[in-house]
């Protein structure tokens, strides 16, 4: 009885490494996917919760601050992925104002919105 409950323990475990390993890969893929462009900034922002559901939002801008590309994955799981955010596109990244369902994204929004402001400042330096 003990012997088969370990071993059930272990394989959720492999099973759990396994697919962490490849939400990364899904991660990394959309980062490169969303990074390979001529011009302009890329921002990710992360919101990181212990107990609840965590939001990860990458934001593509030309170099005069408007979105051409956003992407959020926001979930409890490893099965979550990256979903199109096309209210965001073509917005002013400076200017836009989430509403009232969008303020779940907030921390992760104005997370990478001040990783493009940082790569803007030092652009014009």
């Amino acid at each position: 009885m003990w012997g088969m409950l370990i071993v059930l323990f272990i394989a959720c475990w492999l099973l759990q490494i396994l697919l962490s390993v490849l939400q990364m890969k899904h991660y990394q893929k959309t980062v490169a996917r969303l990074s390979n462009r001529p011009s302009g900034y890329l921002g990710v922002g992360v919101e990181k919760k212990r107990l609840g559901i965590g939001t990860v939002m990458v934001i593509v801008t030309d170099t005069d601050g408007t979105i051409v590309d956003c992407e959020v994955m926001s979930g409890v799981t490893v099965f979550s992925r990256f979903r199109k955010c096309k209210r965001f596109i073509g917005a002013d990244l400076f200017q836009l104002t989430l509403t009232s369902e969008e303020q779940k994204y907030l921390p992760s929004f104005a997370g990478a919105r001040a990783n493009i402001e940082r790569q803007m400042n030092v652009a014009t330096q």
